[in-house]
């Protein structure tokens, strides 16, 4: 499983629910179009599980961009409805391959005109380059031997 993979997943999930929306993924435009929503890597960190797996910790960025009214203002009221809607779309997690991700959501102090949610994932995976081979075959038989003074 990639970070593209996740991020297209999350896509997949932003414009299912707001199919009038765009979603710009990594880069946004200086003229971007409102609404939308941004979605970008923030931190990508891999550490050792132990000797055959490798812990993958990534955060996301989600910045809900509002629509502006004719005087360019924003309702902070929809605003906050709309990043209710996607934490609650998000939390329940979703599918990227055969995993199912369960996020931990952080909704992040907001400026006028955005809302920002913070999306934390966690996963192992199979060392890179391990030899996964057979593993050891078990035992045909075993004995045991037990030696003492009792008294």
């Amino acid at each position: 499983m990639t970070k593209t993979e996740i991020l297209d997943a999350i896509n997949l999930l932003l414009v299912s629910k707001w199919p009038d929306r765009t979603v710009y993924v990594d880069v946004c435009p200086v003229d971007f179009n409102r609404p939308s929503f941004w979605l970008t890597v923030e931190k990508y960190d891999l550490t050792d599980g132990n000797r055959f797996l490798i812990r993958h910790d990534l955060q996301i960025r989600l910045t809900l961009y509002d629509e502006l009214d004719e005087h360019y203002d924003v309702s902070w009221y929809r605003l906050s409805q709309e990043t209710d809607a996607v934490t609650e779309l998000l939390i329940r997690g979703w599918m990227v391959g055969r995993r199912h991700l369960k996020p931990l959501l952080k909704v992040l102090p907001r400026d006028p005109d955005r809302a920002y949610v913070q999306i934390n994932l966690s996963w192992m995976d199979n060392r890179p380059g391990l030899d996964t081979g057979a593993s050891t075959p078990a035992a045909d038989a075993y004995s045991v031997t037990v030696r003492g003074d009792i008294n």
